[in-house]
């Protein structure tokens, strides 16, 4: 027997002939990646539905892909050679998982049939799931004086699904919010005047404490927040990309159901960074800074050791950037230094950030490259912009005007403007690196948590308002400023659906950021015509950094997937020509 036929599963077949549709012309072409397949076919279901999501899991390389259906159909290019489980999914609908062996320049023929089953743990999004400990926002979150305050506070910054993770008497939570207004705390206070939530009054503090108390006591009942609202998708545009996600080992004993958290030995990239020779590298939580070669789904580790000198004995990265020698730079958020790491030879340097130990539990965040390759790089504990000379290999370290602000995020334009987001001081801030001048630009939005900025190529600033929503603009020679809602949870936009997250702009100008609102997407705005378009991804994540291509790739991670991920979304796969990501 052929042994093509030979792979026959459940509706999986090989195609040897011709098949056309209305959808796509030609459904069998093979992808422009040389020695890859393509796989196609059709979804059905009990009802209509549109842009179901079709997954092909390859075994062999540990790699997730997934394509939308347009009007039923769906064609997958560009599948590399392996063994594959192949599935589909569209809200609580899923089919039958089947398997199939694909050789190099096959075309594989797979038709689905959804029906009513369990989720699968891999691609869960808790938000979208309609369980039965499900619960409004209002049944969540009571209207009242209580729940003003906890938007107004907790929720400004931790979200809208935080909370619920605790069960606290009055005491418990008099105690939380009191380490949140404490001066003398890790990170300061975070409940303050001057700060992007501003401060409350005692009698404010006694409320919020018993309406937390009331609706996350210890005998209170486990719920998931749901969502209220879903994304308006254009299935033709769906249809036309390409997501890949080559997935990192998991840690045993796993839960894929829960959030991703930092822990000794797993998995968790965080900002992902294409490099001159084709891979993209990422800061991976305690382990160290991690390559990816996508031409072949393999990854290379660089773990950086323990350091018990400088607190916790792991060092955890953050953010990192890459010089023009494709020398690798992370900002240390547990560990005190600035690390390079020279890929040629695997030598590693560490740098202190603050060698006289004047600030109290330093935590750097996310570094950015000026013209002469110094690295600029944001201190959230500490106040401070910090910069590591090229020539001297010393750091510099720059109060910010704004106290207790909690630089995030970097960008830094042609000019050498040195952009920064202030999470808790709402603001967009900018320290000259020629001039060491601090100017500051208050979001229009306050209360606000501000994570990352960027700047376009006609220098203009855009930022994310992570728990308000909103996509903000602003052009630093006139000053003027615009916010864009998102997407409202609801009808009368009393809450934020949209969480924006890691942001960029692609070589159009057109504006990309992660967004984290229902459990993961990419989305872009349009500035010619401030319209928004949704690509939900394959799995939870929250897309703390993205980078961008030379063809127009997205590269995010799945951070808050409990398996971790470097992801590259094709917008048009029909310009993808190899697994290699150039700039």
């Amino acid at each position: 027997m052929n042994k093509m036929l030979r792979s026959l599963l459940v509706s999986v077949w090989i195609f040897a002939g011709l098949f056309t549709s209305q959808i796509y012309s030609d459904e069998t072409r093979l992808g422009r990646v040389p020695g890859t397949a393509v796989m196609f076919g059709s979804v059905s279901g009990p009802n209509t539905f549109t842009a179901a999501k079709v997954y092909a899991k390859n075994l062999d390389k540990n790699m997730l892909y997934m394509v939308y259906t347009n009007k039923g159909q769906y064609r997958m290019p560009n599948l590399m050679v392996g063994a594959y489980e192949i599935w589909s999914e569209h809200e609580a609908l899923r089919s039958e998982h089947s398997w199939v062996r694909v050789e190099a320049r096959t075309k594989i023929a797979a038709d689905f049939t959804l029906k009513t089953g369990p989720a699968d743990p891999l691609t869960l999004k808790t938000r979208n799931a309609k369980t039965g400990n499900a619960v409004s926002y209002d049944e969540l979150y009571p209207p009242g004086a209580g729940r003003d305050i906890a938007e107004r506070t907790c929720m400004s910054c931790h979200g809208q699904l935080f909370l619920p993770a605790f069960k606290m008497n009055k005491a418990g939570w008099n105690t939380m919010i009191g380490l949140m207004l404490d001066p003398n705390a890790r990170r300061g206070a975070m409940i303050q005047e001057g700060s992007g939530v501003g401060s409350i009054t005692d009698e404010e503090r006694d409320l919020l404490a018993d309406y937390l108390a009331d609706n996350f006591g210890p005998d209170s009942q486990d719920r998931i927040l749901i969502s209220e609202a879903e994304y308006p998708l254009d299935e033709a545009e769906l249809s036309k990309g390409l997501f890949v996600e080559f997935m990192l080992p998991l840690a045993p004993n796993t839960d894929l159901s829960l959030r991703s958290k930092a822990e000794a030995g797993k998995h968790r990239v965080l900002e992902p960074h294409i490099d001159n020779s084709g891979n993209i590298w990422g800061t991976n939580s305690f382990i160290g800074v991690s390559k990816l070669d996508p031409r072949t789904a393999e990854y290379s580790h660089y773990p950086f050791g323990i350091d018990r000198v400088n607190g916790n004995p792991y060092i955890q990265a953050h953010g990192m950037t890459i010089d023009s020698r494709d020398n690798i730079f992370w900002i240390e958020f547990y560990g005190k230094h600035v690390g390079r790491l020279n890929p040629r030879t695997g030598q590693m340097d560490r740098f202190p950030m603050d060698p006289e130990g004047k600030i109290y539990n330093i935590q750097g965040h996310t570094p950015d490259l000026d013209s002469k390759e110094n690295v600029w790089f944001t201190v959230i504990t500490g106040n401070k912009m910090g910069v590591w000379d090229r020539k001297t290999e010393k750091i510099s370290l720059y109060e910010i005007p704004t106290p207790n602000s909690f630089p995030y995020g970097i960008d830094v334009d042609q000019q050498d403007n040195v952009y920064f987001a202030e999470l808790f001081g709402c603001k967009v801030g900018v320290i000259n690196a020629n001039t060491k001048q601090f100017k500051e630009y208050p979001a229009l939005a306050s209360p606000c948590s501000m994570n990352r900025v960027m700047v376009d190529k006609e220098g203009i600033v855009w930022y994310s308002l992570v728990r308000s929503g909103l996509l903000g603009r602003l052009d630093p020679k006139t000053g003027k400023q615009k916010e864009y809602p998102v997407l409202p949870f609801r009808e009368d936009r009393t809450v934020p659906l949209s969480n924006p997250y890691g942001i960029i702009a692609d070589h159009k100008n057109k504006v990309w950021f992660g967004d984290q609102g229902l459990g993961g997407a990419l989305i872009r705005f349009d500035p010619d015509t401030e319209k928004f378009s949704y690509y939900p991804l394959p799995r939870k994540t929250d897309n703390p950094n993205i980078d961008i291509s030379g063809k127009g790739a997205i590269i995010y991670t799945s951070r808050s997937s409990r398996q971790a991920a470097i992801g590259i979304f094709y917008p048009d796969v029909t310009q993808m020509t190899s697994y290699a990501v150039f700039r």
